[in-house]
């Protein structure tokens, strides 16, 4: 089984997809960090902070229309000197988000106030870390509003067939970042506006001076401060805790990444954690990090420097606390919060130490009868929207394939292994590409007189990834498919421009045909739909459209299998449309040869 004629060859299959990952990052965090180095004046470091903005707000497919709010306070516990209030707002219309107003019992004046974004806790605003830090916020005459993510807390949102919810936590994160992607949108864009809804509920607020807002977060609510505080102008003064490092640092440690913490395309806009920070500037950013993180410190540290000398040019103040400790929301990464928010909100040097504190049952904090947002009247989950607006979308599809960047060249570090069957007859080669290959139907097909080849297309067969030292608790497909997506080209891309090399290097047969096999059926029908060097496709034992994957709150298709934003632009069965009159043929059903060749009508 040799590779495909003239690719340099990798140190060995299984490394292959790692090695050829790592030598694009590479290349790309060279070039990002030497762009970033001619920034020398405040008025470049004005424009490196618009590039960032539009840059993101373009990944994450923009944001919403601001609607009302609609809040409502469901219930109050009073303490001994704080205050907390059980409120409920609609980021967006039915889209109910629950929340938590922490605020000091006696107040004089409208003060500051500060939105904390959680992270993976399956309690969400519950945890007592984060409670901690609001009750902290509030003894301290700072208004602290704590709001549950998608998929925590009381806002779990998918339920299976029989009705139970599923499947709970942040696996939810996992199902609806993947459909938002085939709409031109990220998960990252439900939560950032879910913040910035929490800040304007903050403007609602009598007690609260709109002048002087801040976010915390940590965790998944730290990358979503990160994200967050360039966007919105309002948040003057950020922390992000166990988050700051890099998304190339994180590639390195195997950090696969929640969906809603994808940018696409950032690696080619030369945008990582210190664009993003120095986007901030002149307004503050503290930085925070625990020594025995499995956050890379070593990516939090260059960081820091690359942005601190940014720091330097546009004023604004930027800081860095570090703690020996896990991946926590401790005390002392919450004091230097409070001594943080003290002196850039309040204007003040007040003590940071944390006072003595009690925190709250989840039940005691809950603002839902049920404890779940869905059980409200006309509730709508990510799900609902991202399904609503598909329909929308079909409505105006032209059937232009956009967002694949296509090079039907071979890649330098990219093998195609192959098996070719060679029959009598060369005017026909049938190529048969699978995530694993299927001997059998290969030589089924073998048996109609016809050349086949079947083919290894990247991180499948025998390059399927086994990377030596590299043990990973996830799985590969997955990490590969969402660090395509921050690379701009999505995995089924990358597949598709190996198809049509392997296709373009067959000069010897007058008709090829392509046969895609479960995940490999979506590759061979965008090969087919982008190059009429293909006579023929069979898409065998997938799904009939990208529009199905959003009509199944719970899809099992692998992003790998998306192209981001295809829904804006097409689906499928028009892809299958364009073929025509090559014979193309479509669907779930798995099929012997017989049926394939009377498919293919070869």
């Amino acid at each position: 089984m040799a590779p495909l004629a003239g690719v340099a060859r990798a140190d060995g299959h299984g490394a292959m997809m790692w090695n050829y990952f790592m030598q694009e990052l590479d290349a790309a965090d060279t070039r990002r960090r030497e762009r970033l180095q001619t920034v020398r004046t405040a008025g470049q470091l004005s424009a490196l902070a618009q590039r960032v903005r539009s840059t993101l707000l373009a990944a994450i497919g923009g944001l919403p229309q601001r609607t009302p709010l609609n809040a409502i306070v469901v219930g109050t516990l009073t303490r001994s000197d704080y205050v907390i209030e059980k409120v409920i707002f609609e980021s967006r219309p039915q889209y109910y988000v629950t929340a938590n107003l922490y605020r000091p019992k006696t107040i004089a004046s409208p003060c500051p106030a500060v939105i904390e974004s959680c992270g993976h806790y399956e309690e969400g605003k519950a945890a007592p870390d984060y409670q901690s830090a609001c009750i902290g916020l509030a003894k301290k005459g700072i208004v602290a509003l704590i709001f549950d993510p998608m998929g925590q807390g009381e806002r779990l949102m998918y339920r299976d067939a029989p009705g139970k919810r599923s499947p709970g936590g942040t696996g939810e994160h996992g199902i609806a970042g993947k459909a938002c992607l085939l709409v031109g949108r990220t998960l990252s864009q439900f939560r950032i506006w879910d913040a910035m809804r929490a800040l304007d509920y903050l403007e609602t607020r009598p007690e609260v001076d709109k002048t002087r807002l801040g976010m915390l977060g940590h965790s998944g609510g730290g990358m979503m401060t990160l994200l967050t505080a360039p966007l919105d102008l309002r948040v003057r003064a950020a922390m992000s805790c166990c988050a700051v490092t890099s998304f190339y640092h994180k590639t390195k440690a195997l950090l696969i990444a929640d969906p809603e913490q994808i940018v696409p395309g950032i690696y080619p806009a030369g945008i990582d954690h210190p664009e993003l920070i120095a986007a901030v500037a002149p307004r503050s950013f503290l930085i925070g990090a625990a020594l025995k993180d499995f956050v890379p410190l070593e990516g939090t540290r260059c960081t820091y420097e690359e942005a601190k000398r940014l720091f330097d040019l546009g004023g604004g103040r930027l800081g860095k606390v570090e703690t020996n400790d896990e991946h926590k929301l401790n005390r002392e990464l919450r004091e230097a919060c409070y001594g943080w928010m003290l002196e850039h909100l309040a204007g003040q040097a007040g003590d940071p130490r944390e006072p003595a504190l009690e925190v709250e049952t989840a039940q005691t904090l809950r603002c839902t009868p049920s404890g779940c947002v869905m059980d409200l009247p006309d509730a709508r989950s990510v799900f609902d929207i991202n399904r609503d607006y598909s329909h929308d979308l079909a409505k105006r599809r032209v059937g232009q394939i956009s967002n694949l960047s296509i090079r039907a060249t071979q890649e330098r570090g990219i093998e195609l292994p192959s098996k070719l069957s060679e029959s009598g007859n060369r005017d026909t080669l049938l190529v048969l590409i699978a995530p694993q290959r299927d001997p059998a139907l290969a030589e089924a097909l073998s048996k109609s007189g016809r050349s086949v080849m079947q083919l290894d297309l990247r991180g499948w067969g025998e390059t399927t990834p086994n990377t030596p030292g590299k043990n990973a608790r996830f799985n590969w497909e997955e990490f590969f498919a969402w660090r395509a997506i921050e690379m701009g080209r999505p995995l089924l891309a990358m597949r598709v421009s190996d198809l049509l090399a392997a296709v373009h290097a067959q000069k010897a047969y007058k008709k090829i045909y392509v046969i895609g096999l479960e995940g490999a059926a979506l590759v061979a029908l965008h090969a087919a739909a982008l190059s009429d060097s293909i006579a023929g496709v069979a898409a065998i034992q997938t799904i009939p459209s990208y529009q199905d994957v959003m009509e199944h709150p719970v899809s099992q298709e692998p992003v790998s299998s998306f192209v981001p934003g295809a829904l804006l632009n097409y689906d499928l069965p028009q892809l299958a449309e364009k073929i025509r009159p090559r014979p193309s043929l479509l669907t779930t059903e798995k099929l012997d040869a017989r049926r394939i060749l009377e498919g293919l009508r070869c």
